[in-house]
């Protein structure tokens, strides 16, 4: 006869219940344990915002890891409001060791805010060494300005003016006060400058600026170009279609590339994304130069381009380099002028692209000891006027090609965005239909709720 099996009593049940409760407890503690700990060890960031507002700019990286002195960042705040000047301000120290940043209550410390010349609360200060600046504003742009500021010397921007060129000071939309901004934001002091006048180029020209002349130069004009050109210096010619330059174009000639007289049309199907016309070629292929490296997958605008043919003979002591071409589609009119009324292309006449809308020419100095004299050619003004700076690389282009013509490549990247808006625009039915939601999920929810109570009631 078989033994029956007695059931468990009540307390064995209890004793195995809480047992398996503290096993379970215990094995999800280190679950808990296990990830945090493997979160710490492996830090990732993902940021979804539109301009990576929470991510360090490639520019900022590439100059903070570059860093070959120590940076502190100063913020100057009330304690309790530390935290809230944390998110972008923790990314430096986290891109390298050279930065650390430090939080200071002026009440507690005013000496050290005094030394800074700190007037407001939420000023933060970049000091590197003996020198310091104090950043514009608090976002990521301010910040990398101020270090730029820090550690790099000013240089003295010269934009010729007296042939009807871009005003660096013209707000308009046709203006050059976004690209005088810019240029200051990175430490270059722009000034203007009437060679008609002078006849010279001053002494502490770091660069010209030659911003779409509608008329040519005098041959004396440019016999002064020249010989600051033979000296090392460094020229960032913008040139329009329609416009005859032929002693201007003497400056291109020089280094081994001259100016087409066309008119750049552009059938590129990418540009029909962006919406842009056949005559305002949307740029997506570069060459090699370190100029345009930072901007490969960003497109550029060039309204209104004319091109330049690059010499295939060999000139000894000169580099010359095609930063920006069209697409395949694209063609230029020839001998284009402003009264032409019907643009189409013309075999036999036309130029066929790719056509080659921006260079850079690197002479060598016979005379040793001298700098190279550098000039890069854009084939459009209006790619840096206010209306159009902002568009994708445009931005990034034109100040790539001055740290590249005032020898500040580890400047040369892509630069923060400012901080993109979100809104939300609602038409008046689209607006009570969402009211009518929020009203009416509440009033559903509660509803229910009176239901179940009244049937368990019953």
């Amino acid at each position: 006869m078989e033994e029956t099996q007695k059931a468990p009593s009540a307390t064995a049940q209890r004793i195995a219940r809480g047992t398996n409760l503290v096993v379970y407890t215990l094995i999800g503690l280190a679950i808990v344990v296990l990830i945090n700990w493997f979160g710490t060890q492996h830090v990732k960031r993902w940021d979804l915002t539109k301009n990576q507002n929470f991510s360090l700019s490639p520019q900022s990286v590439k100059l903070v890891k570059g860093l070959n002195q120590d940076v502190t960042i100063y913020v100057f705040d009330l304690n309790q409001r530390f935290q809230q000047e944390g998110d972008i301000l923790n990314l430096y120290p986290e891109a390298s060791h050279r930065v650390s940043v430090r939080y200071v209550d002026p009440n507690r410390d005013p000496a050290l805010a005094k030394e800074f010349g700190v007037r407001s609360y939420g000023t933060i200060v970049v000091a590197a060494g003996e020198k310091h600046f104090e950043a514009q504003s608090n976002d990521e742009q301010g910040i990398t300005n101020a270090l730029i500021r820090v550690l790099k010397g000013q240089s003295v921007v010269y934009f010729i003016q007296g042939h009807g060129e871009h005003d660096p000071s013209g707000t308009e939309p046709d203006g050059y006060s976004d690209l005088k901004k810019a240029l200051e934001n990175e430490n270059d002091k722009v000034e203007p400058l009437t060679l008609l006048q002078t006849m010279a180029i001053p002494d502490d020209a770091t660069a010209v600026v030659i911003a779409g002349p509608q008329h040519d130069y005098l041959p004396q004009e440019v016999d002064v170009l020249q010989k600051y050109l033979s000296g090392g210096g460094r020229v960032m010619l913008f040139v329009d279609p329609g416009v005859e330059l032929p002693d201007l174009a003497k400056l291109t000639s020089d280094d081994n590339f001259t100016l087409q007289n066309d008119l750049v049309i552009d059938q590129n199907p990418v540009a029909q994304i962006f919406g842009t016309r056949p005559e305002m070629p949307l740029i997506t292929k570069y060459g090699t130069s370190s100029i345009t490296e930072p901007l490969r997958g960003t497109a550029t605008l060039f309204p209104l381009a004319r091109s330049f043919e690059v010499s295939k003979n060999y000139k000894p002591g000169v580099t010359v380099d095609s930063l920006c071409d069209t697409s395949p589609e694209s063609f230029g009119v020839a001998n284009f002028n402003s009264s032409m009324h019907e643009i189409r292309f013309r075999p036999g006449t036309d130029l066929k692209g790719p056509l080659t809308v921006a260079v850079s020419a690197d002479v060598s100095s016979p005379t040793e000891g001298k700098a190279d004299a550098r000039l890069v050619a854009f084939g459009s003004s209006r790619l840096a006027a206010n209306s159009v700076l902002n568009f994708q690389g445009n931005r990034d282009l034109v100040l790539n090609a001055m740290d590249w013509l005032t020898a500040n490549e580890s400047m040369m990247s892509v630069r923060a965005k400012p901080p993109d808006s979100q809104h939300l625009n609602l038409t008046a039915q689209q607006m009570n239909s969402v009211l009518m939601r929020l009203i009416a999920v509440p009033v559903v929810i509660i509803g229910a709720g009176i239901l179940v109570w009244w049937g368990r009631r019953q």
